[in-house]
Order: C-alpha cells, then sequence, then structure tokens
C-alpha cells in the first residue's frame, strides 16, 4: 500500500510539474491551456509513455462534479453584477433559450449522420450545448489582450450560467432512455423547480455567509477559505437534495459575494484562483487519461462533421435568434458565435451519459472528446485574429498588483479606492495639487510600466496610470475620483468695484 502511495504521488507530482510548466509556452504560442492539459493526460494514459491505464467513467464523473463546482464557484466570484447587468436579460436567454436551441439543432443532425434513436443523438446536443469562456479569455489574457467589454461580460455570464442549464438536459433526456416513460407534467414541474431552487438556495446562503463571514472574527486567516470552501458544497448539496440546480446555487453564490464587501476578500479571491487552476489541471488530466487516442481515430470522420456542423451551424443560429433586435451588431454576433469554445464541461456530462448507458458508453465520450479537442484547436488559435479581424480587440491594461492588499471592510471609516486614468480624464497631465481633490485624501501609489511612483503634489498623471487613493471618510471617495475624471467646477468670487459686482 506505501508503495502504491509513493507510486501515485510520483506520477501525480511529475504530472503536475509539466502541466504548469507547459502552461507558460501554451500562452506564448496561443494554444488554449485546456489542451496542453489534456495532451498530457493521453501521453500518460496506457497508450502513451506514462501506462496509466485508467478506464473509470463512475469515478471520473465524482471527481469531475467536484473540480466543477470549485471552478464554477470561481468564475462567480470574479464576475461582478456591475459588469452583467446590462446583458442579463440576453445572457439569460443564451444560457436557457441557447441550450435548447443548440440541443434540437446538433440533435437532429447526429440523428441522421450517425442512424442512432432520436434521445440518443439529442443527448448528444444537450452534452455539446455547454461553452467555456475560461479557455477562452485565457489566450487573451496571455496575449495582453482583450475583447470590447459587452462582447467579453456577455460571454463570461453565458459561459457561468449555461452549464446548469446543460446539465439539467443532460439528466432529464438520461431519466427518459432509462425509464422510457414520458411524463409532461413531472418535465414542467422539473423545468420550473430546477433552477428556481437553485437561485433560492445560492441567493439565501449568499446572505448567510456575508453575515457570519463578517462577524465571526477567526484567529487564524487561513480558516476563512475552509469556510468558504464549507458553504461552496452546502449550496450544491442543498440544492440538489431539494431538487434543484447544484452548479446554478453555486454559480449565484459567488456571483452575489463578489459584488458584497467581505473580510479578506482579496486573499479569497486569490485562494480560489489557486484552487480554480488545480482543479483545472487536474480534471483536464484525467479526463486525457480517459482517452485511449487509438479510438479516437476511429470516430474522427464522423467527430470532424459534428464539429464543423456545431462551429459553422449551430452556434451561429443560435447567437443569431437569441440576439436578435439586440443591441449587438453583426460583427459582435459573428465573434460571439465563434467564441463558444467547448471545454471540460462537455467531457464530464460525457462521462456522466457513459456511467448510465453502460455498452455504447465509449462511443459517445470519444465523440464527444474528439468534438471539443477540434473546437479547442481550432476556435481557440483562431480567437484572437477573428476578434481583431472584426475589430473588437484593444491592447490590455495590466493588471493591478500593489505590493500591499487593502481591504474596504463595513466597520472602518476609511475610503480606500483603485482606479485607472483613462483616455480623455481630466487627471492626464495634470499634477496631484491641480486636482484638488477632497480634504485628507492621499494618494499612496501610482503604478506606471510596471514600476510603483511615490507622488509628491507636483507629480504629474499619465494615460494607464494605476491609482490608489485613501480618503478619510467612505463619503469623500466618490468624490476624489470625480476629480480624476472631470474637472470641478470651482466657486466664482465675486468683489465691488463701483459698486458693481464682478467675477474675480
Amino acid at each position: 500500500m506505501e508503495i502504491f502511495l509513493n507510486n501515485f504521488l510520483l506520477a501525480g507530482s511529475v504530472i503536475l510539474l509539466f502541466s504548469v510548466l507547459l502552461s507558460k509556452s501554451s500562452s506564448r504560442f496561443g494554444l488554449p491551456i485546456l489542451i496542453v492539459f489534456m495532451v498530457i493526460g493521453m501521453l500518460s494514459g496506457s497508450e502513451g509513455i506514462g501506462g496509466i491505464h485508467f478506464e473509470n467513467y463512475e469515478l471520473t464523473h465524482s471527481l469531475s462534479l467536484i473540480a466543477l463546482c470549485l471552478i464554477i464557484f470561481s468564475g462567480g466570484i470574479e464576475t461582478e453584477m456591475k459588469d452583467i447587468r446590462g446583458n442579463l436579460g440576453r445572457g439569460v436567454a443564451l444560457s436557457s433559450i441557447g441550450v435548447l436551441i443548440t440541443t434540437g439543432v446538433v440533435g437532429i443532425f447526429v440523428h441522421f449522420l450517425l442512424k442512432i434513436s432520436l434521445l440518443e443523438s439529442m443527448l448528444v446536443g444537450a452534452i455539446l450545448s455547454a461553452t467555456d469562456a475560461a479557455a477562452v479569455f485565457a489566450v487573451f489574457k496571455d496575449k495582453k489582450a482583450q475583447v470590447v467589454a459587452p462582447n467579453k461580460n456577455l460571454l463570461k455570464f453565458e459561459s457561468g450560467s449555461n452549464d446548469p442549464m446543460a446539465y439539467f438536459l443532460v439528466t432529464i433526456i438520461l431519466g427518459l432512455i432509462e425509464s422510457g416513460n414520458f411524463d409532461s407534467f413531472d418535465l414542467g414541474l422539473s423545468l420550473f423547480l430546477n433552477p428556481a431552487v437553485g437561485l433560492l438556495v445560492g441567493w439565501l446562503l449568499s446572505k448567510a455567509f456575508i453575515s457570519l463571514n463578517n462577524v465571526i472574527n477567526l484567529e487564524f486567516i487561513g480558516l476563512y477559505p475552509a469556510l468558504t470552501l464549507s458553504f461552496l458544497f452546502l449550496n450544491y448539496s442543498l440544492a440538489v437534495q431539494f431538487g434543484g440546480n447544484g452548479f446554478l446555487a453555486i454559480y449565484v453564490f459567488g456571483l452575489l459575494i463578489s459584488s458584497k464587501k467581505i473580510l479578506h476578500k482579496t486573499f479569497l479571491y486569490s485562494f480560489y484562483d489557486g484552487v480554480s487552476w488545480l482543479s483545472q489541471i487536474g480534471l483536464f488530466v484525467m479526463l486525457g487519461l480517459l482517452v485511449f487516442p487509438s479510438r479516437l481515430m476511429n470516430i474522427a470522420p464522423e467527430g470532424l462533421v459534428i464539429a464543423g456542423f456545431l462551429i459553422l451551424v449551430a452556434r451561429p443560429v443560435t447567437i443569431f435568434l437569441c440576439l436578435a433586435f439586440s443591441r449587438f451588431n453583426f460583427k459582435d454576433k459573428i465573434f460571439i458565435s465563434w467564441a463558444g469554445l467547448k471545454g471540460a464541461t462537455p467531457i464530464v456530462f460525457a462521462s456522466l451519459a457513459a456511467v448510465k448507458i453502460g455498452d455504447r458508453a465509449h462511443i459517445l465520450f470519444d465523440v464527444v472528446f474528439f468534438v471539443v479537442l477540434v473546437s479547442a484547436l481550432i476556435q481557440g488559435v483562431t480567437m484572437k485574429a477573428v476578434a481583431k479581424k472584426l475589430g473588437l480587440l484593444y491592447e490590455a491594461i495590466e493588471d493591478p498588483s500593489f505590493p500591499i492588499d487593502f481591504e474596504v471592510l463595513e466597520k472602518t471609516k476609511n475610503g480606500i479606492k483603485e482606479i485607472v486614468v483613462e483616455p480623455g480624464d481630466h487627471a492626464i497631465e495634470k499634477r496631484v495639487v491641480d486636482l484638488n481633490l477632497p480634504n485628507g485624501c492621499l494618494v499612496l501609489f501610482i503604478k506606471r510600466d510596471g514600476s510603483f511612483v511615490i507622488p509628491d503634489g507636483s507629480t504629474s498623471f499619465l494615460e494607464h496610470d494605476r491609482v490608489l487613493l485613501v480618503t478619510k471618510s467612505k463619503n469623500d471617495i466618490d468624490e476624489a475620483v470625480l476629480r480624476f475624471k472631470q474637472e470641478k467646477e470651482r466657486p466664482s468670487k465675486f468683489v465691488k468695484i463701483d459698486g458693481n459686482e464682478v467675477v474675480h
């Protein structure tokens, strides 16, 4: 037993080390990171140099659910409500109606292509309906380029919220395949209760967590991630227990606490960002282990046709229908269609289907895996080029990295704010003293071109400066930000000259 454990740890640590090191080269070549992790898994498998034999769909599904919970939560806390509020209606349409349209269109196509039953083909459509924006924006982040905000925010919201709907459809179709019975009343009830319970559980537990986190005053900062983790899995288990969608509950939980002031928020963000990456590495490598490259070659022709149909027909049809009469123009819709990158979620759903349907498990799993690989390679590698061609790409401003993590707590009287000096702001080429900042307002740091500037009254601001402000009162912080953005109108002084008031 001890020898097995040692060999397991040795193999696991080597795979993890190579995954982390190769992630650097993937960003350099604009290759989606999930491809690197999957290939490492395939090379480590029984048909690769690692020789590890692994074909346990049930264990894969169980571990994948845990990893997905962590990844979805991380996506939720990294998304701010203010970013998605303007796209909420369209995002909900894409993550609900869009999933249904993709399932139907792909399902009918697969039915005629593979000559399988309509239910099984709809299962393939439902599995492939979920998108993975994390892989999309990893490409842009690595290349220091970003998509324009409306498109980026819509894609982030869609990817975080369409997994629950896709999972719901997969479980419903699997239930129909297993039982062979169709009860329209039960289906309609599930269609209502599944998202409703998920939303309610996520909302209630977010309120409970925010209150508890800010008053419990734990002695050790390392216990706060443990507290969050307990609430995370409590969301999933309670939602599922009452017939709701656990993934939706987790996403809503993360989304709501991200928009509130909570103790050690910066630390929690950093912790779960690391956990999310570790989960993605483990998930993609495990899914790569589960695949036999020789079997992928057998379904390659059908897989290429399905991938081509999904990318060039099903996704654009879904986007243009769901975004009809919206503020998104033709170029926006083309890019959003192209950005429907597939990732781990469809493969995880395929592992669930493999557990349920038995004999045909590996065929369905291999088809889905192949389609995901093609999608990630073609769409992921060309994503930046497509966005640039459509005029939807701009140079990213470097993320902040101040030497100290500042947090605003409910009980403090001070205001703390980080702002970016953007093109057109009043502060450009103005000195600190020229801005007439509120009394007691301090400019602590300026981050400029990767270096820190400690300012004094004569320091001038430049475009793309990142500025850290501190005020005596929280009420003054908005006024301080306003002085950076626009010139304050100074009150005119009147003096009397020969009995007449004139402006001085």
